[in-house]
């Protein structure tokens, strides 16, 4: 054990002889062990060091050892699947794929999703069936190299497939359908992932996906699908740090897209109300973030300065664009449902006393038994709630448990 924990302090320590020494070591006696230690201390490494251990160990691999990293397997790791599938792909020929496959066919979870990353080098349609097999797996590692290997083989039986879970009635089968999209990597459908977005009870988890198909900025460019990327952007701003994780950032180009929704709403365009209701959403949202440090606590560096950065964007734009974007945002109440429930989630989320007039209208006007419920709600979140606001529309809610929710209110 003192020898392993010698090697694994090598391997990742910044001695370049010492660390290719231990690479070495582990390539040429085949230690599952020291590899099992490896993968529980990858995650706590930086990136730089990562990528250092990731080039030690193709180093040490040669045409002699190389079927060595196969032993491997049975310890899965996202960050060697890669480097294990190209390493072995440089030496392919028809016996090593007849191995592989055989792992694939029989072997256990973590050994499928080695294999089918091997696939995606060498698309050979021989593992197509398991592939499909394996491409709705619960196991996501083994779903995503499984999507991602039939998308290297161009395999239309499984885009079909996807299509059909797309259009399930179950959340779950629909979520499974976008990432092996996500995972295919072309030919993206995404109005039919816009839809299912919209009907989705976990549209965050749906919309988190869309920015690894596609730019959310190339997508708002296009006026084909600015409207369903304008929903997305408001589901991932809500899901950020608490369903979608906060080092997504990066990927989902948050502080450019920024950049983006601020130069467009200095003038009023057909997105103004939308727009604003995200600006103010993202405000409300990285104000949180810098200010309770429990949220960016065990955050990167990178992912520390960079929720600065985006929150101080959002900050140094000057109160007369706050008070427009709250204007514009006021406007959003007199739309459709979908858009009033977001504008007033907004509106509680910012505390904007200026919605009350237009939130007590709603009361007046609107006989929609959910919107109803998230007006008093917004009202009492402000302080603004009466009496006679939830005695004003009691009589128009049927439903108990809606009706036993306003009744609380008070």
């Amino acid at each position: 054990m003192e020898n392993i924990d010698l090697y694994l302090k090598n391997l990742t320590g910044k001695d370049e002889i010492k660390a290719n020494e231990a690479a070495r070591y582990l390539i040429n006696s085949a230690d599952v062990e020291l590899f099992k230690k490896l993968i529980e201390k990858t995650d706590y490494l930086f990136d730089f060091v990562r990528n250092n251990v990731i080039q030690r160990i193709e180093k040490a691999v040669n045409e002699c050892n190389f079927k060595n990293i196969i032993k491997f397997f049975n310890v899965y790791s996202s960050y060697y699947d890669d480097l294990f599938a190209f390493i072995l792909s440089k030496n392919a020929d028809e016996d090593l794929t007849d191995e592989i496959y055989e792992l694939l066919e029989s072997g256990s979870n973590a050994q499928k999703a080695y294999a089918a990353k091997y696939f995606c080098y060498i698309p050979d349609t021989i593992a197509a069936d398991l592939l499909n097999q394996y491409s709705f797996s619960d196991d996501e590692s083994l779903s995503f190299n499984s999507a991602e290997a039939l998308g290297q083989m161009n395999d239309e039986a499984s885009f079909v497939l996807a299509l059909d879970y797309l259009k399930s009635q179950d959340d779950f089968d629909r979520l499974k359908a976008v990432k092996f999209f996500c995972a295919y990597g072309k030919n993206y459908p995404l109005n039919e992932i816009f839809d299912a977005m919209k009907i989705s009870k976990m549209p965050e988890n749906i919309a988190g996906q869309i920015p690894y198909m596609q730019s959310l900025i190339n997508l708002l460019d296009d006026e084909k699908t600015r409207q369903n990327t304008l929903l997305a952007v408001d589901y991932i701003v809500s899901g950020l740090g608490e369903i979608l994780p906060l080092s997504d950032i990066f990927q989902f180009e948050i502080y450019d897209l920024v950049e983006y929704l601020i130069k467009i709403n200095k003038n009023e365009n057909e997105y103004s109300g939308e727009i604003s209701a995200t600006l103010l959403k993202l405000y409300s949202k990285f104000s949180l973030f810098t200010e309770n440090q429990e949220y960016i606590f065990d955050e990167t560096k990178d992912v520390k300065n960079e929720v600065s950065s985006i929150f101080n964007l959002l900050k140094k734009q000057s109160e007369d664009f706050w008070s427009v974007q709250k204007n514009h945002l006021l406007k959003e109440l007199d739309k459709d449902k979908e858009r009033v429930i977001f504008a007033l989630s907004v509106v509680s989320e910012y505390s904007i006393l200026e919605a009350v007039d237009s939130i007590k209208n709603i009361l007046a006007a609107s006989n929609d038994e959910i919107i109803l419920c998230e007006a008093l709600s917004t009202l009492k979140s402000m302080n603004c709630l009466q009496a006679n606001d939830v005695a004003s529309v009691s009589n128009k809610i049927q439903n108990p448990n809606i009706k036993a929710i306003i009744e609380n209110f008070i």
